[in-house]
């Protein structure tokens, strides 16, 4: 049986504090319009916990190691080098495997059929990597050395693309790296953290007292209070969807893949001490990144300097990751394109629109940019 989602007591908590589904609002908390609605959710997650279906992924070649971060590829695609490459960079906060998740919804694998070479990297458990204990070694310990190794595998450059904070990490590595990026793609990053609805902000700026005893007590930010901050985006949000899947076909492909991504958020990552300290400090609350104060290896990371082609990924409809957050990257770029998919955060990886709106872009980015 599943345990997810959790902490269950406060996720729903949450959905019978929302004021109106789908929104955020914690200046006021009046009663749950319909009692109904909590039941609902509650047989949906009882369906999901119980549900036969157990997601079963391809194999991969590891094929690069430091740390507990590592580079994998679709076995006998690693040696190809007559197709142009693209390593994918997922968020640190959630399992890479969300861009492989299962084989009729993977963008790894759909990737690989495209005449593309895909690469994915996985953070492994930063919490016990000595080089994953600050952004900055991240950046020059784990992702550098990684575009490296991809690019002086296939003789040449590779397309680079950072998914989430991924993104964000990617934007600092890219001028380290330059010599060894064709192309760079931006998918639902954010840069700017005050822009927009600051939605995100306003939630980190509220949950953050109890996230620094946390970090002092364990020495990380554990993966429950980021599932927290997770869910009062949109409180109500969890009610819907959970009563929208109790009243679906049990045996569907929409059923089982509800199933594997609600496996997958529920399967986060702790986040390291000092990192998940900078990432409140530094990039909420300072908005260093925007402000041009956030550096690596001594030097600002400016993405305005950015010379390859950039491909920008993002969506009004992403709750997550506000479109004017995530666009304030493309500030100043000379050779960029923004794509707004009209999707959410993660249905630009899982959604039944993916392909169409956001993996097909992608495909013909890396072959019309490769080296």
């Amino acid at each position: 049986m599943r345990k997810g989602p959790h902490p269950l007591s406060v996720q729903i908590s949450l959905a019978a504090s929302a004021p109106e589904m789908g929104k955020a609002d914690f200046t006021a908390r009046p009663p749950l319009e319909t009692a109904e609605e909590i039941k609902n959710m509650l047989l949906g997650i009882q369906k999901y916990q119980t549900h036969p279906y157990q997601p079963k992924r391809g194999k991969l070649e590891t094929i690069w190691e430091a740390g507990t971060a590592s580079v994998s590829a679709i076995p006998g695609h690693a040696a190809q080098k007559d197709s142009p490459a693209i390593l994918l960079v997922p968020s640190m906060v959630n399992r890479a495997y969300i861009l492989d998740l299962v084989p009729e919804r993977s963008m790894l694998r759909w990737l690989g059929e495209q005449n593309v070479t895909p690469y994915i990297l996985d953070w492994g458990e930063g919490v016990e990597d000595d080089g994953q204990q600050s952004i900055e070694d991240i950046v020059l310990q784990r992702l550098v050395p990684a575009i490296e190794f991809v690019a002086r595998k296939r003789g040449g450059k590779t397309c680079v693309l950072g998914y989430c904070m991924g993104g964000t990490l990617l934007a600092g590595a890219a001028q380290n790296a330059a010599q060894f990026i064709s192309s760079l793609i931006f998918l639902a990053a954010p840069w700017d953290f005050h822009a927009g609805t600051r939605t995100m902000l306003s939630q980190v700026q509220f949950w953050a007292p109890s996230a620094f005893p946390a970090i002092a007590e364990k020495g990380h930010l554990p993966m429950d209070w980021m599932q927290v901050l997770f869910a009062s985006l949109a409180p109500g949000s969890a009610a819907k969807k959970f009563a929208s899947f109790a009243d679906m076909d049990q045996d569907s492909n929409e059923a089982r893949l509800f199933v594997a991504v609600e496996d997958w958020l529920n399967d986060g990552v702790d986040l390291p001490g000092p990192v998940a300290q900078q990432c409140i400090k530094e990039w909420f609350f300072e908005n260093a990144t925007a402000a041009g104060k956030w550096e690596i290896g001594g030097e600002v990371v400016d993405p305005s300097k950015i010379a390859v082609p950039t491909l920008v990924i993002t969506s009004k409809r992403d709750r997550l990751v506000d479109y004017d957050t995530a666009v304030s990257v493309s500030a100043g770029m000379k050779r960029k394109k923004v794509i707004d998919t009209g999707t959410g955060h993660i249905g630009m990886i899982a959604g039944s629109s993916a392909v169409e709106k956001v993996w097909a872009p992608i495909a013909e980015w890396v072959k019309k940019n490769a080296a």
